[in-house]
C-alpha cells in the first residue's frame, strides 16, 4: 500500500525564499507543500488546521517570530507529531541551541545548509514509505 506524501508547510516572510523552498522540497508522490505562511498568527492557525507532517519555519516572520510558533506548536498536544525544521540567516550556536531547546527538531542555516534541509525532508519522506 502506498503511503500518502509527506505534507510540508512553509513559514517564511520572504516570498522568493518561500517559492524557492516550495520548488526544492516538492517531490511528486513523496513530498507535498500544502501551504505557505508569513506571519506568526497565520502560521500557527494553518498548522492547527492543516496538521502538516513537517513545518519549515523561518525565525523572522512578518509579524511575530518563529520561536513563538515553536512554543505554540509544542504547547498543543494535538500537534506533538509535527516536525519543526527551523531555517535562519542567523546560525549562531546559541540560536541553534535555543531553538532545539524550545522543541525544534532541526535547525538549518538558510545560506549554507539548504541542501541538508532538503536531504532531511527527503529522508523523512522515505521513512514514511
Amino acid at each position: 500500500m502506498d503511503r500518502p506524501p509527506l505534507r510540508v508547510f512553509i513559514a517564511d516572510d520572504s516570498p522568493p525564499v518561500a517559492e524557492m523552498l516550495t520548488e526544492l522540497l516538492h517531490d511528486p508522490g513523496k513530498v507535498d507543500v500544502i501551504g505557505v505562511g508569513d506571519t506568526e498568527a497565520g502560521t500557527i492557525e494553518s498548522i492547527r488546521a492543516m496538521q502538516p507532517d513537517v513545518v519549515v519555519l523561518d525565525l523572522q516572520l512578518k509579524s511575530g517570530s518563529g520561536t513563538n510558533v515553536i512554543r505554540a506548536v509544542r504547547a498543543n498536544k494535538d500537534l506533538a507529531r509535527v516536525r519543526l525544521m527551523v531555517t535562519s540567516n542567523h546560525a549562531s550556536p546559541q540560536m541553534r541551541a535555543g531553538c532545539l531547546e524550545l522543541g525544534a527538531d532541526a535547525y538549518f542555516d538558510k545560506v549554507k545548509e539548504i541542501a541538508a534541509l532538503t536531504a532531511c525532508i527527503s529522508q523523512l519522506a522515505r521513512e514514511r514509505g
